[in-house]
């Protein structure tokens, strides 16, 4: 994309809202305190895991630049925050996210 669409473009923060839905309905705010146990972070790696799919093949099909990349992670983390996770949580799974539009 160009830095003008990136900049303009409503996708990336509509996809940051859709994995946090599918996190939200897999994992909600209440289950982060079942993190201490085994079952729990295995459920939410495995959500993880399929997110992180779907970011791949966003990211394959909207060719964000460095702001579109940008504009995703912000929406993620603060929709995360809006929905009831803690701030702690939102930037451990919001740091994931990030390192792998990076590596990508």
């Amino acid at each position: 994309m160009s830095l003008i669409a990136d900049i303009r473009s409503k996708r990336p923060a509509e996809f940051a809202d859709a994995m946090v839905e599918k996190i939200a309905r897999q994992f909600p705010p209440t289950s982060e305190a079942q993190l201490v146990k085994k079952g729990a972070q295995r459920r939410l790696e495995s959500i993880v895991e399929h997110i992180m799919k779907d970011l791949d093949a966003f990211q394959a099909d909207a060719k964000l630049g460095w702001i579109g990349k940008a504009r995703l992670g912000n929406a993620f983390r603060w929709k995360l925050i809006d929905r009831g996770y803690s701030k702690q949580f939102a930037e451990a799974l919001t740091e994931g996210i990030i390192k792998q539009i990076a590596a990508n």
